[in-house]
């Protein structure tokens, strides 16, 4: 009789904690902006670089950021990138261009688009504008 009651209050204190997790959880997502930027682990500098972006299908595009992180950029767009497609980044004084991910492609005023890119390793050496060679990531 005794191990019945233990099971019972072990498994109701499980359920109640179970259930104060799924409340403060459903809080928390109600509650978070909608905004991809805000999800950030990252610093974000605000910086405008220029650069090339090339798509699949030949789309090809010169724009800029509008900041910078470590693993990717918040660029300024005239298209509509599909979010999840690969994107070659190139800055036009480099050679060699750099794949990314598309994570995001917000509507702006003025028929822009705001596109969010995710380079998976360390890339460019944003402030200073040239692409970081394997030796100085690792340094």
């Amino acid at each position: 009789m005794i191990w019945l009651i233990t099971i019972v209050i072990f498994l109701g204190a499980v359920i109640a904690v179970m259930v104060v997790f799924c409340f403060f959880q459903r809080e928390r997502i109600l509650t978070a902006p909608n905004r991809p930027e805000e999800h950030r682990l990252e610093t974000r500098i605000p910086t405008k670089v220029g650069l090339e972006l090339s798509g699949a299908a030949e789309l090809y595009e010169i724009t800029f950021t509008e900041n910078v992180s470590p693993h990717g950029a918040r660029v300024i767009s005239k298209r509509c990138w599909s979010p999840n497609d690969s994107v070659l980044v190139k800055l036009p004084q480099e050679g060699c261009p750099s794949r990314a991910r598309i994570t995001y492609c917000q509507s702006l005023e003025g028929g822009e688009f705001a596109t969010g890119l995710q380079f998976s390793v360390l890339v460019y050496d944003w402030m200073g504008s040239r692409t970081l060679h394997w030796r100085e990531i690792d340094a």
